[in-house]
């Protein structure tokens, strides 16, 4: 079973959900930068010898990876170390991005379940009033 933000929500009139709507939307907005994928921060040695990740116990150099699927398949794109920070936040805000656009998507469907809801009760008390 699927458990989303709609269902866990009491039950709202019309307007109140287009409002709720209408803040998700503002707050898409007020989005900045946003890349699809996951970001990793990682350690990996160089590959030179003398380098002092080479040593047994050497402290490793930092490394900044963003993965993503690309036709069913894991891509991955090296991040300097400089930019790691932002590209962090990028796909942190892809996160919200996405989460803004579920839950308009779930009040959506909710005003069309209350809409044929209101439909049928409305039809069956006309049938009751011939």
């Amino acid at each position: 079973m699927r458990c989303s933000y709609t269902d866990h929500m009491e039950k709202l009139s019309r307007n109140k959900i287009e409002e709720r709507i209408q803040s998700r939307i503002r707050q898409l907005g007020e989005c900045s930068i946003s890349i699809s994928g996951s970001f990793v921060r990682t350690s990996r040695k160089c590959g030179q010898k003398n380098c002092q990740c080479a040593k047994e116990g050497g402290q490793k150099h930092p490394s900044c990876i963003l993965t993503s699927k690309v036709r069913g398949k894991t891509k991955a794109v090296y991040v300097p170390v400089e930019l790691a920070d932002e590209v962090e936040s990028w796909a942190k805000e892809r996160k919200k991005i996405k989460r803004l656009l579920k839950e308009i998507d779930e009040l959506a469907e909710q005003l069309i379940r209350q809409h044929v809801e209101t439909k049928r009760a409305v039809s069956k008390n006309r049938s009751r009033l011939q």
